[in-house]
């Protein structure tokens, strides 16, 4: 059992380096093969500790900056908890996290030794891991961040699959790649030029394709308004300091489409207030997009609020709202960490897209929202460009700034949609439909980039994730033509 824990750990750790920030998403091809040799002849309960434990580790490496924003920056601005209640949450995460993998361990353990056909080994693997990953991103407490494709996020080549498949028909791919070699080593460790080999095949394959790939030259005017503004000066009571820096840094862009982070009042609607009125004197003659909650009678909204030419022109309500933090998912389960609260509870908004003069069907989203495809593949139904405003000044880890950076790569190329991201502290920039990326440097104030309106609506827009249909489809294939022994069980 050492011997499969520390294969375990292995694979959590290569998975980890796999992530963007940290080495290299080539790693991600490599990074089962320890998890598959630790399950070699475990009953589905054994392979479903196993199989928790390495994901519950995965999740505690790669998201380890979440400790830092839980333990000291939480803490220090609210003051609503303690550094150990913080700690306690994190590795309730983590857990969570981690749960559907034990599905993952326990059907591996139940079927993988009596697959019938050969063919069909890699295939069911492969199908398992993606109807985890499906588990994992659902429901009020539902992520998708830390997906075994996430380090591909700069191997445009690859990304090619995204709009016929979404990230699951590229996560099928790994894994199955993943067991392949595991299979390899297995019969024979002394076939490694084998393995060099595929990968070799799989690296150039993605080279070729970048090299056709369209360099696309962006059309439409849009202003990535950084700010670089501190949590500490945001949610001061002081709401001059934030209106005067935006007053006095941003000249010289009118006519454009301006776009602000997320909350960049965070506790305040500016409706109706001297604020309000200071912005759209500056700005009124701008097409502006700038983030502060809503107050409607009871309710509360995190909202990107719409003006064009001094006028308000509508907004967008978060529609998927960060739990425990924004809301309490499961209040009877969860009501003892209300203690994690933001500002205020909101509520969830509605799809909703706007027409912008001169820019045609835009979509925006807030923050994590990026994370989820089914939200993008939404909006691209109408829209033909999204942008996403976030406030990411929580992390000092460049690591989480990478990694939210990268799913709106991911989104991009799934709805052939170029997305824009704004974020108060970084990392801002663009992805274009093909996966080409723009990253503005640390510190940038505001830079103006192009984007290319797109009305194509790609296969995965169209018919979503079916590719978890074909995994359950395989996962019962194998299941139906397994061989028969004296119990389920053995």
């Amino acid at each position: 059992m050492i011997e499969a824990l520390l294969n375990v750990l292995i694979s959590a750790a290569l998975l980890t380096l796999s992530m963007p920030g940290y080495v290299d998403g080539v790693l991600a091809f490599v990074s089962l093969i320890g998890l598959f040799f630790a399950l070699e002849r475990k009953g589905p309960v054994a392979s479903a500790l196993l199989s928790f434990v390495f994901f519950f580790v995965f999740t505690f490496l790669n998201f380890h900056f979440l400790i830092d924003v839980l333990v000291k920056g939480m803490p220090s601005l609210f003051g609503s908890f303690s550094p150990s209640a913080g700690f306690f949450v994190y590795l309730l995460f983590c857990t969570l996290e981690a749960l559907p993998f034990l599905v993952f361990g326990f059907l591996y353990g139940l079927w993988h030794e009596k697959i019938r056909f050969r063919f069909l080994q890699p295939l069911f693997v492969a199908s398992l891991y993606v109807v985890a990953e499906f588990l994992r991103g659902i429901g009020d407490l539902g992520f998708t961040g830390g997906r075994i494709s996430e380090g591909f996020y700069t191997y445009t080549g690859l990304l090619q699959l995204l709009p016929l498949t979404g990230s699951f028909g590229l996560i099928f791919l790994i894994v199955a790649l993943n067991h392949e070699f595991y299979t390899i080593l297995r019969q024979d460790n002394h076939r490694l030029p084998v393995i060099v080999a595929i990968l070799g095949f799989v690296l150039l394959t993605n080279n070729l394709v970048e090299r056709v790939l369209p360099k696309s030259v962006g059309e439409k005017p849009v202003v990535i308004a950084q700010t670089d503004v501190p949590q500490s000066v945001k949610y001061s009571p002081n709401k001059e300091q934030v209106l005067s820096y935006l007053l006095n840094n941003f000249s010289g862009i009118e006519d454009h489409l301006i776009v602000f982070p997320e909350a960049t009042f965070p506790d305040i609607d500016i409706r109706n207030t001297e604020i309000e009125k200071k912005l759209i004197e500056k700005f009124g003659k701008s097409i502006l997009i700038i983030g502060y909650p809503t107050a409607q009678e009871e309710q509360f909204f995190n909202s990107l609020h719409l003006y064009e030419q001094g006028k308000y022109s509508g907004r967008y309500d978060k529609i998927i709202l960060f739990p425990f933090v924004e809301k309490l998912p499961y209040p009877k389960l969860f009501g003892f960490l209300s203690f994690l609260k933001g500002v205020t509870y909101f509520t969830p908004g509605t799809l909703k897209t706007f027409d912008i003069s001169g820019y045609g069907n835009v979509g925006v989203q807030i923050c994590f929202e990026s994370y989820f495809p089914h939200l993008s593949r939404s909006m691209a139904q109408k829209a033909e460009f999204l942008i996403i405003s976030t406030n990411d000044g929580w992390y000092r880890s460049k690591i989480a700034l990478k990694q939210h950076f990268a799913q709106i790569v991911f989104r991009a190329v799934e709805t052939r949609r170029d997305i824009v991201q704004v974020s108060n502290t970084g990392l801002s920039g663009m992805a274009n439909r093909y996966g080409h990326t723009i990253m503005l440097p640390y510190g940038t104030i505001s830079r103006i980039i192009y984007v290319t309106p797109n009305k194509t609506i790609t296969p995965y827009t169209k018919f979503g994730d079916y590719v978890v249909v074909v995994a359950l489809s395989i996962i019962v294939l194998s299941a139906v033509t397994a061989k028969r022994k004296r119990g389920m069980f053995v």
